[in-house]
């Protein structure tokens, strides 16, 4: 990439506390991918098959086009890459053999593709985002084609929904190369100009995130005094004696590495819990946060680190956009948070009333830390002397959290006109989100997303040996069984 990068703007709080995670080697990519099925007439065997449509993303979207200086400092900003290489941004992998495996050989290879990329830095001299493209055995119609493409960012740049506003704008584009005669859908242009535009706003603008008294002195005391003296002030603290929360956060730049696993519910077992939670007056996660708080507990029972353990809190990111008022498939950061509380309770059969009742309450905290701008804790970063030297001293205290779910949501394909058009069709069947472990937050996160119509695929995330509170070669299993759990949850509704 050639040409000097040119001065866009500084990092906003919130993106300051994820470049100088990622500066710290805490946390890299981001992994939003999907399987994508083509149809007879699309070339899709080499890197420069994706060349057209990732020049429509970066049309499309300013941050992608953008670099990261000044990471080790409190005052990082952006810059304008004026050319991207696409060459730089593509890795094409090895297809999987036919008939070695069927479906599940294909989530054993997405599994290994999705671990490998939470894992690995981005170069800090060109946009920090890439794909990875892992070609399938071939579907039954001899006609047609599988992919597993990989959208694996940095979130510096990007939040979450992101990945889904970025593989809604690659698939018009693949269609696009693909209806359109006059461009070849494979070309060997790799080089492309990018164009010069301003980057938006930020959602943690100064002024933009108003905060109450009354919750600027609640979140100042429950960090400040102890425990003791916070309750009987009448400050609750979201962690408390009895919450499990693994092991105090660790990091070893040589060994410190993220471990993912990859399951898929089926549609109709979705459909039907997305019934089930409706008749309750729930949404999905919600209800997931239950039966993920019952697989933990079960998983929990025995281990000598959690025979105290009275309850956990999860960590429930928020999408902030309609909030906001920019629309859904805007790319940046418009994320917050929430924080529930859940009891350990080990728990067989359907759902308990109780915690019906803990899906219908989480699910209202959720449509209101969701619907406005006020009292956002991202809103407290202001208040730090230091974003770097806060997240570096996190390291060898108690996490703050049990456990996050992330939920992205359900991704569209909103434009039905050019999946139906021609012979040349192409379709995303399944989608996959990942988040690398937490070296400072939660020692497990759960990741969901689904495709409208179609399964849910969920992931797992840990920091590998230094997060659970386990024995090392003990994780995997323990993690597994919390899945089964889940799944035999689903199952129930």
């Amino acid at each position: 990439m050639s040409g000097k990068n040119l001065f866009l703007r500084y990092a906003s709080l919130n993106e300051q506390r994820c470049i100088s995670r990622e500066d710290l080697g805490f946390y890299h990519g981001i992994v939003i991918g999907a399987i994508y099925e083509f149809e007879s007439g699309f070339d899709v065997g080499s890197p420069q098959s994706f060349f057209a449509p990732l020049k429509h993303c970066i049309d499309e979207q300013v941050y992608l086009g953008v670099t990261v200086a000044d990471r080790h400092t409190d005052k990082a900003f952006f810059q304008r890459a004026p050319q991207i290489n696409l060459a730089d941004h593509v890795t094409v992998l090895d297809r999987i053999p036919a008939g070695s495996g069927g479906g599940s050989s294909r989530w054993d290879a997405i599994e290994a593709v999705v671990q490998t990329s939470l894992n690995a830095p981005f170069r800090q001299d060109i946009p920090p985002w890439r794909i990875v493209v892992l070609p399938l055995q071939h579907s039954d119609s001899p006609t047609s084609s599988s992919y597993f493409i990989a959208f694996v960012y940095s979130h510096q740049i990007l939040d979450g929904p992101s990945g889904n506003a970025f593989h809604k704008m690659f698939l018009a584009g693949l269609r696009t190369a693909a209806d359109d005669a006059q461009v070849p859908m494979a070309t060997t242009v790799s080089v492309i100009e990018t164009r010069e535009r301003p980057l938006p706003a930020t959602l943690d603008a100064p002024g933009r995130l108003p905060l109450s008294w009354a919750y600027l002195v609640s979140a100042l005391a429950t960090e400040l005094l102890p425990r003791w003296l916070a309750g009987l002030l009448g400050f609750t603290p979201a962690v408390d004696g009895g919450t499990w929360t693994g092991a105090p956060a660790f990091f070893d730049a040589a060994t410190t590495r993220t471990r993912a696993v990859v399951r898929e519910i089926s549609a109709p077992l979705v459909d039907r819990a997305l019934r089930a939670s409706r008749a309750n007056g729930a949404r999905f996660t919600g209800t997931m946060l239950q039966l993920i708080a019952r697989a933990l507990s079960k998983a929990l029972t025995g281990h000598p680190g959690a025979a105290a353990a009275t309850n956990f809190v999860s960590g429930v990111p928020a999408n902030l956009r309609a909030a906001a008022g920019v629309p859904l498939d805007e790319m940046g950061q418009f994320y917050s948070g929430t924080y529930v509380k859940l009891p350990l309770v080990v728990g067989d059969g359907p759902l308990s009333a109780d915690e019906w009742a803990g899906a219908r309450e989480s699910t209202l905290a959720f449509a209101d830390v969701s619907s406005r701008l006020r009292d956002q804790p991202f809103a407290l970063l202001r208040y730090l002397p230091s974003i770097r030297g806060w997240m570096a001293g996190k390291l060898g205290k108690p996490r703050d959290v049990s456990f996050e779910l992330s939920n992205v949501g359900v991704f569209h394909d909103d434009d039905e006109k050019k999946k139906k058009k021609g012979a040349k069709k192409v379709e995303i069947t399944h989608a996959v989100f990942a988040q690398p472990g937490h070296v400072t937050g939660p020692p497990l996160t759960f990741n969901t997303v689904t495709v409208k119509g179609g399964s849910l695929v969920y992931t797992v995330t840990w920091p590998e040996g230094s997060a659970l509170g386990i024995p090392e070669e003990d994780e995997e299993e323990f993690v597994n069984g919390i899945c089964d759990s889940i799944e035999a949850d689903f199952g129930r509704f």
